[in-house]
């Protein structure tokens, strides 16, 4: 087994020489498989997600296949519970038109029952697809046919209707997307990133690859040796004809290649009610990130828009949860952090607020100010005229000194030394964020004041911020989130692990300091802008924010950020919703809240039942 060592120097590079047999065999296959990539994935210089997106889109209209089987390896939850790749009987379905719907109708609604939709919203969706794809239950879920519905849905022999075994990479309604990423044809990337292995046979000219997120990272384990796709013929719209002409192919690069298996972080249960959270609050741009405090680990990460066939200029293979954007007051959580533990302030120390700090133009968001007030009163009330005073008397280098300090304006996703690569990491795609933009910017009062509560220059990622949260239980010290725990063989022997590890300290936040921002967050709860979520089902703790963007500032970012529950802090959240039209957009506590309310949930249900906890 390999373990991994920071990037930090904080976890050990180690070989464990325990192997015999297979298991010697697998670790070495995964040496050699990864170390001719491992070494040039860091110097490679990746298209945008919006050329290859293009790329790919271009390819698709011109298929003429759909990929029963791909052949990779599976991507399972922290428990062993697959994310991708599980194989099973699905229903593959083919686009129809209301010619073929009224000479099946009688078929068609039995198959509806079996599915559970009704018939009506069966032949809706079939009618609006653009390209096979398997069929879901009527919740969204992945539908495992059951042998006796084999027999009867071949028994009534519908055209464009197959039960297939399949491992469903392709599937529109899988979870965590967008950090799981997609697999497809680019030729150009192909040839880029593993010329060699292309040129010696582990790949072929037309080979799929991982584009983005793991499927991208982790593509030298998880490569197929061969996969099995069905060739259709279209009309001459492109519209596929129900599988006339269907042919199952089955290609062998002729590799020795294991296909690996990708444990993550995720929890699939907890993933899963993410994803509903979203869809339910209609969100159309936006992520959420639940983490654990203790390890750091990421439990569930979700991002929307999906990328179900809609408009590509949204970009919805783009990970909104590892993009940078603009926080508002969530950054004052920094400015509390820095001001408390330089002792500037304490949190009975006694501001006056009128609203407005005339020379720089800023404007609090309570008009007539929030008059005599406490500084622990104005992070729950979240004063802008208070924290853009203290960011001035702080200035812009300690602004910045403790934002890095709390894990921003910098990559925080798990990396570190993997055989020949010093500098691997988990997500590829992950932005740094910003504090300042410029030297000039640092030093300039204005820019400084509104730095301060989260304007002007400033952007991090919503994993940026949970890890934020997150790293006021760890003395300050900002961990690397894990997104996979372990690389391991098909039989389930671990080939690398991929240890906990934090940055480097370079100075100490004093422990009174964190207690007393966890508990101004607390109070943000009791009295201040979140008392929305005091109906929770455990005592939560948190910060809001708004931040105006676009072009005209007409545009808003909302945010929540908190733990929970309070007395036995064990998660940490983000929410961000992005460039909502209504700066009052109540969804971001909102779903805070439920967040919270399902991960209590299935932790009852859980404990109850003995399992997993």
């Amino acid at each position: 087994m390999l373990e991994v060592k920071s990037g930090n120097g904080v976890a050990a590079l180690k070989t464990k020489t325990g192997f015999t047999g297979r298991g010697w065999a697998a670790g070495l296959a995964f040496f050699l498989a990864f170390s001719v990539v491992a070494a040039r994935l860091s110097h490679i210089q990746l298209m945008t997600s919006k050329q290859a997106s293009l790329i790919t889109r271009a390819q698709e209209q011109q298929s003429r296949e759909y990929v029963v089987d791909s052949g990779r390896g599976m991507i399972l939850d922290r428990h062993g519970d697959p994310i991708v790749g599980e194989r099973g009987k699905r229903l593959i379905v083919f686009p129809m038109d209301r010619q073929q719907v009224r000479l099946h109708a009688a078929k068609l609604n039995r198959v509806a029952e079996m599915a559970g939709y009704s018939y009506d919203a069966l032949i809706r969706k079939l009618m609006a697809l653009k390209k096979p794809q398997s069929l879901p239950t009527s919740e969204g879920d992945d539908w495992i046919v059951t042998p006796d519905q084999e027999r009867e849905i071949e028994a009534l022999h519908i055209p464009g209707i197959h039960v297939m075994e399949t491992d469903n990479r392709s599937a529109p309604y899988g979870l965590a997307r967008q950090l799981v990423g997609r697999v497809a044809r680019d030729p150009f990337l192909l040839r880029e990133r593993y010329g060699e292995e292309l040129a010696g046979g582990t790949y072929q000219p037309l080979s799929r690859i991982g584009l983005s997120g793991l499927e991208a990272s982790f593509e030298p384990f998880l490569r197929s040796q061969s996969e099995n796709v069905i060739t259709y013929a279209v009309d001459g719209r492109g519209r596929p004809l129900n599988g006339l002409r269907l042919k199952q192919l089955q290609g062998k690069d002729g590799s020795e290649t294991v296909s690996y298996q990708v444990v993550t972080a995720l929890d699939r249960r907890m993933q899963h009610a993410v994803e509903k959270i979203l869809n339910d609050e209609g969100v159309a741009d936006g992520a959420v990130v639940l983490q654990e405090i203790a390890t750091g680990d990421v439990l569930a990460m979700a991002s929307r828009p999906l990328p179900d066939g809609g408009s590509f200029q949204a970009r919805p293979w783009d990970n909104r949860a590892v993009m940078e954007t603009v926080p508002g007051s969530i950054f004052k959580t920094v400015v509390a952090v820095a001001a408390l533990d330089t002792g500037i302030v304490k949190p009975d120390t006694v501001f006056v607020c009128r609203g407005k700090l005339g020379r720089y133009g800023l404007r609090d968001a309570k008009p007539g100010g929030h008059g005599k007030l406490t500084f622990a009163q104005a992070f729950a009330d979240s004063c802008n005229i208070v924290f853009a005073r203290l960011a001035e008397r702080l200035g812009g280098e300690t602004i910045e000194k403790y934002a890095r300090k709390l894990g921003l304006a910098q990559k925080v996703s798990w990396n570190g030394s993997v055989f020949h690569d010093s500098d691997f990491r988990q997500l590829l795609e992950e932005q740094k964020g910003l504090i300042f933009s410029s030297e000039e910017a640092r030093r300039d009062h204005g820019a400084v004041a509104q730095t301060g509560i989260g304007q002007r220059d400033v952007q991090l990622t919503p994993l940026q911020a949970a890890n934020m949260v997150t790293s006021l239980f760890h003395d300050g010290q900002s961990l690397t989130p894990r997104l996979v725990l372990r690389v391991q063989s098909p039989d389930g022997r671990a080939v690398a692990v991929f240890r906990p590890q934090a940055y480097k300290e370079n100075f100490r936040i004093k422990s009174k300091t964190l207690v007393q921002v966890r508990r101004m967050m607390r109070m943000a709860v009791t009295e201040g802008t979140a008392v929305a979520v005091q109906s929770a089902k455990w005592r939560l703790a948190g910060k809001t924010g708004t931040a105006q963007v676009g072009k005209n500032k007409d545009r808003y970012n909302k945010w929540m950020i908190g733990y929970g529950p309070y007395n036995r802090p064990r998660y940490a959240v983000s929410v961000v919703l992005r460039g909502v039209p209504d700066s009052q957009d109540p969804r971001a506590v909102r779903i805070f809240q439920r967040v919270m309310d399902e991960v209590a949930l299935i932790e009852a249900e859980e404990r109850d039942d003995g399992k997993r906890k």
